[in-house]
């Protein structure tokens, strides 16, 4: 498979050349492929001298395209997807970086199947240096800050579940700094919507349209891209928010999408009235009463997952899992079925926890009770 690394660039010289230098790191196997399409959406910062210094390597593409009052992170992407000769889109942002195995977690999760779209944590780094020479070298921890927040979506899915593709919100979850879907569906749909402006929403809007379209999420934990300094949320970027919100809302005057208005309880920074992570727990409720998932009493078959009984597991969840609602405790220290479970479609629940404590597993039974035998 050959993968396409999506990049939209604004002056951001510094940190894209660290980007740069990790995905060169990039190990694949021998059957796979990558190529880098950077798509510079008008730098003044000298970004396209850093990245001609680079582009001795025949994998490496650079567009310019000049900045004008429609420029945005969606047309500078379309331009790049336009430009992709793989047939699978990675998308990352300029201000990250990512280890050797990061685009051959992307690829393991689409071979599960072709119509999924794969999303990656990206946890924030913390104040401190780069060691830039050694990263041109090397990928390496000891050459960078550590890691000091971590994503938020992931306290989403510890509450609900670990298969994304059960949320109901799920499309609201793909966030365009670490995400990868087939280009034929990006094709199919016409990329991302120009229409959003300035900052906020174009990523959700896609990710709305490819879940109507019929694909699958799937969150691999394993495919991470470390945001190099951690940004908060300003009223300039809150108040194009709020603008590109209504825009959507006009556009697909879905209730859906509408309810997306309670996000907006936790991202005004001059009056935030509850967390991020509370906002999504509400959006996620009201999303669920929309589709009739309204709580009743269910009771859940267990299936444990060892290191020595996931080939066992994987062909009992398929078989139960076409009638009967599943929780899944994955005891294997590489999430052996953490693919497989968002992967997977049943006609009812079918959750995922991987390796929880002994408090985790007490909350959890008290939340999902399981049928005995």
């Amino acid at each position: 498979m050959k993968v396409s690394v999506v990049i939209p660039a604004f002056n951001v010289r510094s940190k894209l050349r660290l980007l740069l230098y990790t995905l060169a790191h990039s190990v694949l196997d021998p059957e796979d492929s990558f190529e880098l399409v950077v798509a510079d959406d008008g730098s003044t910062d000298g970004t396209g001298e850093m990245v001609a210094e680079l582009a001795g390597r025949d994998n490496l593409t650079y567009l310019y395209l000049p900045r004008t009052d429609r420029s945005s992170r969606a047309a500078a992407r379309n331009a790049a997807i336009a430009k992709a000769t793989g047939e699978l889109v990675v998308m990352v942002d300029a201000d990250t970086v990512v280890g050797p195995t990061y685009l051959a977690e992307h690829v393991r999760y689409h071979r599960l199947r072709n119509d999924l779209v794969v999303i990656g944590p990206r946890p924030d780094l913390g104040d401190g240096d780069f060691d830039k020479e050694r990263l041109s070298r090397e990928f390496t921890f000891d050459a960078m800050p550590a890691v000091a927040w971590g994503d938020p979506r992931e306290k989403v899915l510890a509450e609900f579940s670990g298969n994304m593709n059960r949320l109901a919100i799920c499309w609201h979850l793909l966030f365009t700094c670490n995400a990868s879907v087939r280009v034929e569906h990006l094709r199919r749909l016409g990329g991302f919507d120009e229409a959003f402006l300035g900052w906020g929403l174009e990523d959700t809007d896609l990710g709305y349209r490819l879940r109507q379209a019929g694909l699958a999420f799937a969150f691999n934990v394993s495919a991470v891209a470390y945001h190099q300094r951690r940004r908060g949320i300003d009223a300039g970027m809150y108040s194009d928010w709020v603008r590109n919100l209504a825009y959507m809302m006009a556009k697909h005057q879905a209730p859906e999408v509408a309810i997306q208005s309670i996000v907006g309880l936790a991202m005004n920074p001059a009056d935030r009235r509850i967390g991020w992570v509370e906002a999504m727990r509400c959006f996620e409720f009201a999303a669920r009463a929309l589709d009739g998932r309204l709580p009743v009493p269910v009771t859940y078959r267990l299936v444990v997952v060892e290191e020595d009984t996931v080939d066992a597991a994987k062909a009992e969840l398929v078989a139960r899992g076409a009638t009967s609602d599943l929780l899944v405790i994955d005891e294997t220290r590489g999430a052996e079925l953490a693919g497989l479970v968002q992967c997977v479609d049943t006609p009812g629940e079918l959750l995922y926890f991987h390796r929880p404590s002994a408090t985790q597993r007490a909350e959890i039974f008290s939340r999902y009770p399981v049928a005995d035998g």
